[in-house]
């Protein structure tokens, strides 16, 4: 009896311990680092999430102006002057309903053609986008600010808020927190890539860990943005926005001017009046009935 107890304590310490060694192993599977990752992808890593957090840190108003060239797949071109202002971080209270949800831009933007002939006012929110078109005299609305800036012309894939935050260089909204894919390029800098899901699926950082490039896709059209011009300024952060789609459409944004005020707008300054009996035009309608 006490051979066979003996036996039987010393199994079961041999079955604690493989179970051990099988958790631990499970363990640091779950806790793997993403593929590619070495000290140098996770050095530019750092120092680009560092700079992108301390951007984020600046609550206060925001404004730019510049010009945007945009060229279709289709051979038409465009250019128009803008301006874009508004709080890129909405002010407690403005954000989407519910304690967890975190605060969405409050923006405004307005391009105009030659002598400052308005061409289109957009404004974003808690609730979507919406676009004021004067010749047409209608009010479009989305409840998706990337795809509904889209189906109003803008001819960037990107919401208000998203290029305020490319303007600030906090990339809310659009870089994800962690990256599942480093590579370090032999040019130096490295590529990050996150989810299929994610707004950006692909980052390039160059070797002081600064955004150089940026891609996705937005309903099953790829895109990519080469950013460039760097002000180091307040907001720091790319000057010159040069974007590419998969269908042949090309539009490069210049940032003549970015300011960053130390407090938010007020609501009445970011509000978009339009003329009585403007047509009220659901994109999310239209989308229902074409599909």
């Amino acid at each position: 009896m006490t051979l066979g107890g003996g036996r039987l304590r010393a199994s079961r310490a041999l079955l604690a311990l493989l179970l051990l060694a099988l958790g631990a192993g499970l363990w640091g599977c779950a806790q793997r680092a993403p593929r590619g990752e070495s000290p140098p992808a996770r050095a530019l890593w750092a120092a680009f999430d560092s700079a992108r957090h301390a951007a984020r840190r600046a609550t206060g108003g925001f404004s730019a102006s510049g010009s945007l060239n945009y060229a279709g797949a289709d051979g038409k071109a465009m250019r128009v002057e803008f301006q874009l202002w508004g709080n890129p971080a909405a002010p407690e209270g403005q954000g989407p309903p519910g304690a967890d949800a975190a605060p969405r831009p409050l923006l405004r933007l307005d391009t105009s053609a030659g002598f400052g002939t308005p061409v289109a006012l957009w404004r974003e929110d808690a609730l979507g986008i919406e676009g004021y078109i004067p010749g047409e005299a209608a009010l479009y609305t989305h409840a998706d600010p990337r795809a509904g800036a889209a189906r109003m012309g803008l001819g960037v894939p990107l919401s208000l808020g998203d290029l305020a935050a490319l303007v600030c260089g906090s990339y809310d909204g659009l870089v994800p927190e962690s990256y599942r894919d480093a590579r370090l390029l032999p040019e130096g800098g490295a590529r990050y890539e996150f989810s299929a899901a994610a707004p950006v699926s692909v980052l390039t950082l160059d070797a002081t860990g600064r955004p150089v490039v940026l891609a996705g896709r937005l309903r099953q059209t790829a895109w990519t943005l080469e950013l460039g011009a760097f002000d180091e300024a307040a907001p720091p952060g790319p000057r010159r926005l040069a974007l590419r789609t998969q269908g042949g459409a090309t539009a490069i944004i210049r940032i003549k001017r970015a300011e960053r005020g130390a407090e938010p707008w007020p609501a009445g300054r970011l509000a978009l009046d339009v003329p009585k009996g403007t047509r009220i035009v659901p994109l999310e309608l239209h989308e229902t009935l074409d599909h």
